[in-house]
């Protein structure tokens, strides 16, 4: 018996790594086209982005990147052109099994120092130009979809690129994003703006947590366990360490 050990342990170990690979899936993720440092269409990197991926990758599965405009993720998430999406929640109304959340977002409202305005409420901005991140008063809360309604000078985009440009060239009062992804586009137009201008960050919102969307159950179920081991390791903390200040 001793002598045929390790043939046996072997051959355990190969129908192990069979069954394993056999069960692991090639993944499609929807992201939104402008959410760095979440997700950056460069290099197909960012730190929601490596989180998915390393999360997944405990139980053999990969995640590539589809990068769209939000508006029609869901429809591809329906069609089966995505396999899962994120950042999201269940406030998106989407039909999909949802994760545990993996990362929460900060959300301000941020204009110019030079502006000098007092906002201390959603309330305040009613009588300003808004310009927000795209789908925001699903996510941001009932407040802010009653200021929306009210005010003709609120907007979204998808473009958040163009949304800091917009603040900081004075064709909004106000723009409605999360902090890490503004100041990430905020480096980006550091050589189109003519002197540096100060920003105000107003904190009008709570934290908004995300989860991935998954058309599978059975991955989802899999991605839960593999975000638990990532951040039992450490990694976790050393993925958002690569690219937060």
């Amino acid at each position: 018996m001793k002598k045929n050990q390790p043939g046996l342990t072997a051959l355990i170990i190969v129908l192990t790594l069979v069954s394993f690979n056999l069960n692991a899936a090639d993944l499609k993720i929807g992201v939104g086209n402008t959410l760095p440092p979440y997700f950056i269409l460069e290099n197909n990197k960012g730190i929601e982005m490596e989180i998915i991926q390393e999360a997944l990758m405990t139980k053999g599965h990969t995640a590539t990147p589809v990068y769209l405009p939000f508006a029609r993720i869901p429809l591809y998430m329906r069609q089966g052109k995505v396999d899962c999406t994120s950042p999201i929640n269940e406030a998106s109304n989407i039909k999909a099994h949802f994760s545990d959340v993996h990362i929460t977002y900060q959300n301000y409202a941020i204009s110019l120092v030079s502006s000098n305005l007092s906002i201390k409420n959603i309330t305040d901005l009613r009588n300003k130009s808004v310009l927000a991140f795209q789908d925001a008063t699903k996510y941001l809360g009932q407040e802010l979809q009653g200021m929306a309604k009210t005010n003709p000078l609120y907007r979204e985009e998808a473009d958040q690129l163009d949304q800091a440009s917009q603040l900081f060239n004075k064709h909004t009062e106000v723009i409605i994003a999360d902090g890490n992804i503004f100041k990430y586009f905020s480096r980006q137009l550091i050589n189109e703006i003519d002197a540096p201008q100060g920003t105000v960050y107003h904190r009008l919102f709570p934290a908004t947590t995300y989860k991935v969307a998954f058309n599978d159950e059975a991955i989802m179920k899999d991605f839960n366990a593999g975000l638990k081991q990532i951040k039992a390791s450490g990694l976790y903390d050393k993925i958002f360490s690569r690219y937060i200040d």
